[in-house]
């Protein structure tokens, strides 16, 4: 997949670091030193590169790690093999360079990852990530799970009986919480609203063993225009009857409103219908990043300056 050169998009999201949910009241706790000391370690000792998906087509490793007072900076990479050669067209003579993948090549993706030090009220560290193919909240969240997965940086504690046990941390990112929906129908276009149900569907198969199918319901509300508040609130309490047809017998129906910004991004954040509150609600923060000279480029030899500057702007507009 071919990346723009004049801008990025940039997840801000939240990164909390515990012990599982089932740990006893002694396990020791865990911290973002924790974390970036095994990157770190693992960096060290060559062993920073992990494969993954089913036949291990993909490769992800951090690189160029660093810190101020403030943030942990790296390079999150990225490679993947199931990606096709690349074709480029002249603009002039419309004729098209064709450039071949070899067996054993893949695309080479990097991205700009910043962890700030200090937690929020909550425990949360903010975390924002450069937003290119197979880097996303997700992503990363399995990638720490993978580094601190090792003996090496699991902690010990003395249970009630004084036996030693051992433990490791579990991360979760979850979508830093930006503007509320008010705030941004004031500038942007309400496109749509979606009702959307998964589900399965068992049908009998060979040998008795059930074949699962995944269902998905959709249901759609198209606006597509720019609306007053008292509009949205009146659009908002409609669309409550209609979530309950759809909903039915169905337990896991989801609303998600998707809203047009100013600058023409389209964002989409799933709604809970409580009346009057659903103004309140908050968008999942996406922020654009734009004008670098030079150019952008697919994955960088080491970390850029002006990236940098841009997503600590970012960060600091983020507040915790």
């Amino acid at each position: 997949m071919a990346l723009p050169s004049n801008y990025r998009w940039i997840i801000v999201g939240n990164l909390a670091i515990r012990n599982r949910k089932n740990a006893p009241h002694y396990a020791p706790e865990f911290s973002a030193v924790d974390l970036f000391s095994a990157i770190a370690d693992r960096i060290d000792r060559n062993d920073s590169r992990r494969a993954y998906s089913k036949d291990s087509s993909r490769l992800m490793w951090c690189s160029d790690l660093t810190e101020d007072d403030c943030y942990y900076r790296m390079l999150l990479q990225v490679g993947d093999k199931n990606v096709s050669g690349v074709s480029f067209l002249d603009f002039q003579t419309l004729k098209t360079r064709d450039v071949d993948k070899e067996e054993d090549e893949g695309g080479h993706y990097a991205a700009h990852v910043m962890v700030k030090k200090t937690a929020n009220q909550h425990g949360q560290h903010l975390i924002l990530i450069e937003k290119v193919p197979g880097i996303y909240l997700s992503s990363v969240k399995a990638h720490f799970g993978w580094v601190c997965n090792s003996v090496r940086y699991e902690k010990e504690a003395q249970d009630d009986d004084g036996d030693i046990k051992r433990f490791k941390p579990v991360y979760e990112i979850d979508g830093h919480q930006s503007k509320t929906i008010r705030e941004a129908l004031r500038r942007g276009t309400l496109q749509d609203i979606e009702f959307i149900s998964h589900g399965e569907n068992h049908d009998d198969g060979l040998d008795e063993d059930p074949i699962v199918q995944e269902e998905v319901h959709e249901m759609r509300w198209e606006v597509k225009r720019r609306v007053t508040e008292d509009q949205a609130r009146t659009v908002f309490d409609r669309i409550g009857g209609a979530l309950e047809r759809f909903r039915g017998d169905r337990d896991n129906a989801q609303m998600f409103v998707r809203i047009k910004t100013s600058n023409g991004q389209i964002k989409r954040t799933e709604i809970q219908h409580n009346g009057d509150e659903i103004l309140e609600q908050a968008f999942v923060q996406n922020e654009l990043v734009n004008e670098f000279d030079p150019p952008l480029t697919q994955r960088y030899e080491a970390m850029r300056k002006d990236m940098i500057e841009k997503m600590t702007v970012v960060a600091n507009a983020a507040g915790d």
